[in-house]
């Protein structure tokens, strides 16, 4: 049975390819941070660090929701990833009631919405 908890205050963590850090559970995790940002009337904009599995996946969830990563650039939230005995995934920029309305979209029976066509996101450079 999945858990119905993926965040550990502002974190993600496991290990890569096991839930919670699944390329499919990051996909949707992208997407709905995008989707939120939508209900929020925020910037559909994140930025990442460098680029890896954990990147890759949440960005192209964030991107099919219409949102824009920016690779080594400011945005309003940033991912981090941290390398140690398990991979740590940190969202800074997200408040905990932010964090609480994603898990609820996560976990809700509704379909999260996907862009089409020229409304799908893009990956910016920073730098």
């Amino acid at each position: 049975m999945i858990k119905q908890k993926v965040f550990e205050g502002n974190r993600i963590e496991g290990i890569k390819g096991v839930f919670p850090l699944t390329a499919e559970n990051l996909l949707r995790v992208g997407l709905a941070l995008s989707s939120l940002f939508g209900d929020l009337k925020r910037e559909k904009k994140i930025s990442v660090e460098d680029l890896n599995f954990v990147t890759f996946s949440l960005g192209a969830g964030f991107m099919a929701g219409g949102g824009t990563v920016i690779i080594k650039g400011e945005a309003p939230v940033s991912v981090k990833v941290v390398e140690k005995s398990k991979t740590v995934v940190i969202f800074e920029g997200l408040s905990h009631e932010e964090i609480k309305r994603l898990e609820g979209i996560l976990f809700g029976r509704v379909q999260i919405p996907k862009e089409k066509g020229d409304q799908v996101g893009r990956v910016e450079y920073g730098y």
